[in-house]
């Protein structure tokens, strides 16, 4: 063997980084090592273990719109490798993929399985060596070698790629070789609203409700909401805790969710339920049916709204006009804290893009050493994008070992 390539973690971005430089080298030596006993973790339960791999928006403008952090960084990225080719170096690999409604990429099997088995067996038949169970503890450069300390062992490597995710333990060795870590937080979670009002409508949703944050003007997005027995979920509100990330944590996650159920035009409902005054005053508003909300849902609002089920439209006033259109328009939920799921965890936060080459991930000041995916400060929506920010990432960084190693 010649060259030695050391990629620090099994997940995506780190068996993409090395199937790609495999592909494109001879006599090269490559190694996945991997701090636990699983690979591709996030690979197998995301996208509810179905594997939302990327997404059909491919072109660069549009793509970088679903990067709260690191956006104007990725479009150069993207223009090299974007959404389109992802799909097709796995259906060249033999995986065919569906697209949903909402543009979110699967595997046709419907199993993140597909994909796991993909990768896997792409490194195995391209000489890829994985070890787990190897958890990095320091790495230093000696000469133009990396020296690579792990528990019980010491190894050499020619070029270095650190695709951990974010870790604690990585940052701190990071640090201590003068790079800039931003410090990570949380992003992608759901709202707790403990013993909220809507806690007997668990399990109840909407699939295009308006959110905003009270406390911060700018807030808004749109999407599917689930009211579940903690407070909210659903794709409308971690887009909400993605693009607000920083200053909900400054909040200590302590704020006022505001819900439109229907992402109803407030003036115009407001000119129709006043139609009602005076067309059908004798009509109950218990009765009315282009709410397009789930029963449940509508029958507690009105009751929220101090309604009674017999009071029709010429009782309730402009004052319960205003109420109804609240409790519709401008639903107040307070929070107070938030919830994540272990293995989906996204953070915002990382390594400083300031230090990054846009071309190469190749670390400024730092020969041969890179990095990809989570462990660099870029974070995305949900639908796709975090895993097509890795997938991109390996691809910019195989192509520049991959040139160096042949020239």
């Amino acid at each position: 063997m010649g060259y030695k390539v050391a990629i620090i973690g099994g997940g995506a971005a780190g068996f993409f980084t090395a199937i790609n430089i495999a592909e494109r080298t001879e006599n090269v030596e490559i190694t996945i090592y991997e701090a636990s006993n699983k690979l591709l973790v996030k690979v197998l339960v995301s996208g509810g273990g179905r594997c939302n791999l990327t997404n059909t928006i491919s072109e660069p403008t549009e793509l970088i719109k679903n990067y709260p952090r690191g956006n104007d960084f990725l479009r150069p990225v993207f223009e090299k490798f974007s959404s389109n080719d992802t799909q097709d170096w796995f259906t060249s690999r033999g995986v065919a993929l569906k697209t949903e409604e909402d543009g979110r990429v699967f595997p046709a099997s419907n199993s993140s399985q597909s994909i796991y088995d993909c990768l896997v067996m792409a490194a195995k038949e391209n000489g890829v060596k994985v070890t787990k169970n190897t958890r990095l503890l320091d790495f230093s450069k000696s000469g133009s070698k990396w020296k690579l300390t792990f528990k019980e062992t010491q190894e050499e490597a020619d070029f270095l790629v650190l695709a951990t995710g974010s870790s604690p333990s990585i940052y701190k060795l990071l640090v201590a070789q003068k790079i800039d870590i931003i410090p990570p937080i949380p992003s992608l979670f759901t709202f707790n609203a403990k013993q909220h009002h809507q806690v007997s409508l668990a399990g109840v949703s909407v699939p295009n409700a308006t959110t905003r944050i009270r406390q911060i003007n700018t807030s808004k997005d749109f999407g599917p909401l689930l009211i579940t027995h903690w407070g909210y979920s659903a794709p409308s509100i971690l887009k909400l805790s993605a693009w607000y990330a920083r200053d909900l944590s400054r909040m200590d996650y302590t704020f006022n969710l505001l819900i439109n159920w229907n992402s109803y035009e407030i003036a115009e409902l407001r000119k129709t339920f006043a139609s009602f005054v005076t067309e059908r005053p004798k009509d109950k508003v218990y009765s009315w049916r282009d709410h397009g909300l789930p029963k449940r849902l509508w029958q507690s609002l009105f009751s929220e709204a101090n309604f009674r089920e017999f009071t029709n439209w010429s009782e309730i006033g402009k004052k319960g006009i205003e109420r109804l259109l609240t409790v519709l328009c401008a639903y107040d939920a307070p929070i107070k804290g938030k919830s994540t799921f272990k293995e989906e965890f996204v953070t915002a936060g990382g390594i400083s893009l300031d230090k990054i080459s846009v071309e190469t991930f190749e670390l400024d000041g730092f020969t041969n050493l890179y990095a990809a995916g989570e462990v660099l400060n870029i974070d995305a929506i949900t639908g796709g994008f975090n895993f097509q920010a890795a997938w991109s990432a390996g691809y910019s960084i195989s192509m520049a070992i991959a040139s160096r190693i042949n020239e």
